[in-house]
């Protein structure tokens, strides 16, 4: 029973083990089907692939147009043969189309299927490679290291790991750390003999270490043979462009052009398609101030518009590159080349600021020196110091590297001086204290620029009164009140005051006066203020004052207070105080020094007062024709009414006579008239011409005659009777 239960159990697991068999069998026969299928449909796709990696380099417009057709094949492939030996490749081609069209998501999520799930492919450290690129470009370096962290610690002993490892030795090489790149090298290259093949990255590594050990031949050795085992377009151009710059350094320029040349024509889409231009300018550039010192500096001229653009693209599109920290300062001294020393210092401070940590810092710094030095030492014209001011202060109003800002405001200093001189000497005054009154609320004014403050408002003032634009003069000082009086000139308040005097404001024209006296104004100023003043006290009428200032000028012009208008005035002042005689004696002095009308009309009222009748006699017979008619009439009708009120016929019936002779058939002369010859004659020979008066008169003078011939008849009656 025994065995033939044991017989059993052999059958059972000989026919299980069959099945297995031919189970076994069917399933590596449909794989290799399946394997022959997947192969056959890659083949199917291998054109579009070859088109693509050709449009990639050289045709990136038109590769915006086929890229997506090569997707959706790329995707079935993906979906159909999930088990095909070319799932890495694929996913890793999906990530070069779509960055190829800037869709960077979805670039970065295939490598990252590739560097994840096929750790240990071909395509892993060409994905790798990409994907740094991608992050370096953009500056995201806390998600490359989170992503690096993840890789190591899940597949420790990948391809993927390895070529990171080789990837943070490089980083830590470029910060000195040589010996730790040196061992990660040698660890990776013992674990494997085809160390190389597996991690491509190793070449690079090395070729890097062979430029510190002085090997450049070698480095470039290491990086050809690196080329021909990465398909990453990102790394070819990286590479190109790291033996371009070791020719260049080498100074092999040729063989440099060569590969810059190389660049500039096949990667179009990549970083370094930029920075072989830039690099091809630097170096053309360089030749240019070569070939200068043969020629005089008789050479074309660069090109900075093409420059400013490259320079530009590199900064908006690769911010964070390496290789952008030189653009930096090549942009910098473009901007000095050029000219333009305004723009080279803002961009000094712009670059200085975003990327304090630049190893060319130094180097920018000293261009941003020598660009203010040469802002300084240039001649600009008005127009042009404008425009550097304006954008100067633009620039300080936000914040600067400390070190700019020292520069920048010493230079605006100056300028902004150079700019108030040269629109002073353009007889553009206004503009000048415009300037002024900007510049000092940036910084503390020296006398230098308070000096230049106070010609510029002078030069307003002059051109103002000499054009008799009083009110526009006294309109400027009101809206500007506090910053003129700031300045404390007196010669402003000075032409102040004449240009109130000229509206006939009398008490600002004072106030204005006595402002420019207080503040201590200029010997030569000081005897035209003290003039002006004193007139306009008189014409305000101010006795108190008029005393005052009349002593100022007897102290501090001494001969201005013996002239002619001068003396006039004391008289005039005089006789406000009732001081008759003196106010004679000045007059007669002044008409003695410079007959004029006021002066002669002062003389002879002031001898009428006081019954100087031979001296007014011959003043008048001197002078009088510096009167007009009518004050003549005044003065004469003055004379002989002071003359009868005295008593002093004759002396009446002289000035009568003339004014006579004046005013012929005028009823006032002939009453006048008439009241002397009745003094000299008697009443009874002056009945009829009072009669006569009387009847041809008019007005008042009627009436008066009228009475005068009543109290005549009167009087002769009176006479009669006794």
């Amino acid at each position: 029973m025994e065995t033939h239960c044991t017989t059993k159990i052999y059958k059972i697991i000989s026919v299980f083990l069959f099945s297995f068999f031919l189970f076994f069998l069917t399933a590596n026969s449909l794989l290799a089907i399946n394997n022959r299928d997947d192969e056959l449909a890659w083949k199917t796709i291998e054109p579009k692939i070859e088109s693509f990696w050709r449009d990639y380099q050289t045709s990136p417009q038109r590769l915006k147009q086929t890229v997506w057709p090569l997707i959706s094949m790329l995707k079935n492939f993906i979906k159909a043969y999930p088990n095909s030996k070319r799932i890495p490749e694929a996913y890793f081609i999906l990530g070069e189309a779509y960055s190829a069209v800037s869709y960077w998501p979805e670039a970065e999520a295939h490598w990252r299927i590739v560097i994840r799930y096929y750790p240990n492919s071909q395509w892993t450290n060409q994905a790798l490679s990409n994907l740094i690129h991608h992050y370096e470009a953009t500056g995201n370096q806390r998600k490359l290291r989170k992503f690096y962290k993840e890789i190591i610690r899940q597949f420790p002993d990948t391809i993927a790991a390895k070529t990171i490892k080789v990837i943070l030795a490089k980083n830590l090489l470029a910060k000195g750390r040589k010996d730790i790149a040196e061992k990660v090298v040698k660890r990776i290259e013992t674990s494997t003999i085809r160390a190389e093949v597996d991690v491509p990255e190793l070449l690079d590594i090395k070729a890097r270490l062979s430029l510190l050990n002085n090997r450049p031949q070698e480095a470039i050795s290491y990086w050809l043979r690196y080329l021909n085992l990465t398909r990453s377009i990102g790394a070819r151009a990286s590479t190109l462009f790291s033996i371009a710059e070791t020719y260049r350094k080498e100074g092999d320029y040729l063989k440099a052009r060569k590969y810059y040349a190389l660049i500039r024509r096949d990667y179009i889409s990549q970083p370094e398609y930029l920075f072989a231009r830039f690099r091809m300018i630097q170096m053309d550039e360089e030749a240019r101030k070569r070939l200068s010192q043969y020629t005089r500096g008789k050479v074309k001229s660069p090109d900075f518009v093409t420059s400013e653009m490259i320079f530009e693209k590199i900064l908006k599109k690769f911010p964070r590159h390496p290789v952008t920290r030189e653009v930096k300062k090549e942009y910098v001294d473009f901007e000095l080349q050029k000219g333009d020393y305004l723009k080279c210092l803002e961009l000094a401070n712009h670059f200085l600021k975003s990327d304090p940590e630049n190893p060319y810092s130094s180097s920018i710094l000293n261009l941003a020196k020598l660009a203010q030095k040469r802002l300084l030492e240039r001649k600009y014209s008005t127009d042009y110091l404008k425009a550097i001011v304006a954008k100067s202060t633009a620039l300080l109003k936000n914040g600067l590297n400390k070190d700019i800002k020292k520069l920048l405001q010493a230079a605006l200093n100056k300028k902004w001086i150079e700019l108030q001189n040269q629109l002073l000497n353009e007889k553009r005054p206004l503009e000048a204290i415009s300037e002024y009154w900007r510049y000092i609320v940036f910084f503390k004014p020296k006398e230098g620029t308070i000096s230049l403050a106070k010609k510029a408002l002078l030069a307003i003032d002059r051109s103002l009164l000499k054009k008799e634009k009083f009110e526009d003069l006294a309109n400027f000082y009101l809206f500007n009140k506090e910053r003129i009086d700031q300045l404390r000139v007196p010669d402003h308040y000075y032409y102040l005051a004449r240009a109130y005097s000229e509206l006939n404001f009398r008490n600002p024209s004072l106030r204005a006066f006595y402002k420019a006296w207080h503040m201590g104004p200029s010997k030569s100023l000081r005897c035209p203020l003290l003039i002006n003043w004193t007139f306009e006290v008189f014409r305000a009428e101010r006795v108190k004052i008029s005393e005052d200032t009349l002593a100022l000028l007897d102290i501090y012009c001494p001969d201005s207070s013996m002239t002619s208008k001068i003396l006039f005035l004391k008289s005039k002042l005089a006789l406000w105080q009732g001081d008759y005689k003196a106010a004679f004696n000045m007059a007669y002095d002044s008409v003695s020094i410079k007959p004029e009308a006021q002066n002669t009309y002062q003389a002879l009222r002031c001898g009428i007062l006081l019954g100087k009748w031979d001296m007014v006699r011959k003043i008048f017979k001197e002078n009088s024709h510096f009167l007009k008619k009518d004050r003549q009439r005044d003065i004469l009708r003055f004379w002989g009414d002071e003359a009868y009120s005295l008593d002093e016929i004759k002396e009446a019936r002289y000035a009568y006579n003339f004014l006579e002779n004046l005013e012929k058939e005028s009823p006032s002369i002939t009453f006048r008239t008439l009241l002397v010859k009745a003094k000299q004659k008697g009443a009874s020979k002056t009945i009829k011409d009072w009669k006569d008066l009387s009847k041809n008169g008019a007005g008042i003078w009627k009436k008066a005659a009228k009475a005068e011939e009543e109290y005549y008849k009167f009087i002769k009656e009176a006479e009669g009777s006794l």
